[in-house]
């Protein structure tokens, strides 16, 4: 059975006929939709002249809405077969993948250039943020480190926390790094290297921190007077060698009980030593000494504390003569001691 459109041609003549791209049927020319499958056929020489594009360059929306409109047929056209449906879901096909880049195009070209130069500071800032952070975490453990190495400094003296800085309590052994700076019981500690002392907690962190060997200042305060002197630190182990060396060596003997106490004399701003006992056909009773005395001096060194004044009858060579400086009461008086031998 002939088709309307075969009709058609055959009337019009075979040169007024033309035969649809797609599905091959005739029919008259000038139609702009082939009416068996719905192919678009073109109205004039632009609708076949082929659109040429740069290399790398995108497709647009319009080229992809006109491609989508080329290739899929119009709704109201019958479909004649399989060759028809074939066509329009390519054309869906095509469609969406165009658009869906279309908009990641378009999404990435709203981005102003000028934000560049907004979030390079900001990530410049971060990056060296981050390696000036990680540099001080290294300096800082490195520093640890090193101060953990340090060997710490010892200045051979007992101390204790007091009058608002740190007080020595004695002094050994003898020739010790305060010994030989001159500091002696009773001194209180104020300042040590330029630093302010005020426990005897961070006067250790100072000695522990000091290399061996180096000199510092100590200012201190002795009777009420601020004073400062250089003091030369020792190591632990020389600390401990002349301690050592001090225990072979004879001690004095002067024959007082050492119940003996720390306590201010009387209208004087100054400390001493109270005799409680001085026994019998001892040295020091043989020479002079009496209960109650005060002593505030003992072979040139004063005496200010209790432990300072053991120290310092320790170091008294036996059969040495000593000057023993005492309150009694009101009266200074000088006593001239021969030490005798500490018994074993």
């Amino acid at each position: 059975m002939q088709t309307e459109v075969h009709r058609e041609a055959n009337e019009a003549g075979a040169q007024d006929a033309s035969a649809c791209p797609n599905c091959h049927n005739l029919m008259p020319n000038g139609m702009r939709f082939c009416r068996a499958c719905g192919c678009r056929l073109g109205e004039g020489v632009e609708e076949y002249t082929e659109t040429v594009r740069l290399d790398g360059a995108r497709a647009t929306a319009g080229a992809a809405r006109t491609k989508t409109a080329s290739a899929f047929p119009p709704a109201n056209v019958k479909d004649w077969g399989g060759v028809a449906r074939n066509a329009r879901e390519q054309a869906m096909r095509s469609m969406t993948t165009g658009l869906g880049q279309w908009r990641v195009a378009r999404t990435c070209s709203r981005v102003p250039k000028w934000m560049i130069w907004v979030f390079l500071p900001i990530i410049a800032v971060s990056i060296m943020g981050g390696i000036s952070s990680n540099r001080k975490r290294i300096i800082k453990r490195d520093t640890a480190a090193a101060a953990a190495n340090i060997e710490p400094s010892y200045m051979g003296a007992e101390y204790k926390t007091a009058q608002g800085g740190v007080l020595i309590r004695d002094v050994s052994p003898p020739g010790s790094a305060a010994d030989n700076a001159g500091l002696i019981g009773g001194d209180v500690i104020t300042s040590y290297d330029g630093k302010p002392v005020k426990s005897d907690g961070e006067l250790s962190g100072f000695l522990g921190n000091t290399p061996v060997g180096k000199t510092v200042d100590v200012t201190f305060v002795r009777d009420g007077e601020t004073k400062t002197v250089k003091l030369t630190t020792v190591s632990e182990d020389d600390n401990d060698n002349l301690r050592e060396a001090f225990g072979d060596v004879p001690k004095g003997f002067l024959g007082v009980n050492d119940n003996f106490q720390r306590v201010q004399v009387p209208n004087t701003s100054i400390y001493g030593v109270q005799l409680k006992e001085v026994y019998k056909n001892r040295p020091g009773y043989m020479a002079g000494l009496r209960d109650g005395d005060i002593v505030i001096e003992f072979n040139g060194t004063p005496i200010r504390t209790t432990e300072e004044f053991n120290a310092r009858i320790d170091r008294a060579a036996p059969d040495s003569t000593v000057k023993v400086v005492v309150m009694r009461g009101t009266e200074r008086q000088e006593i001239m001691v021969k030490v005798g031998v500490e018994d074993d």
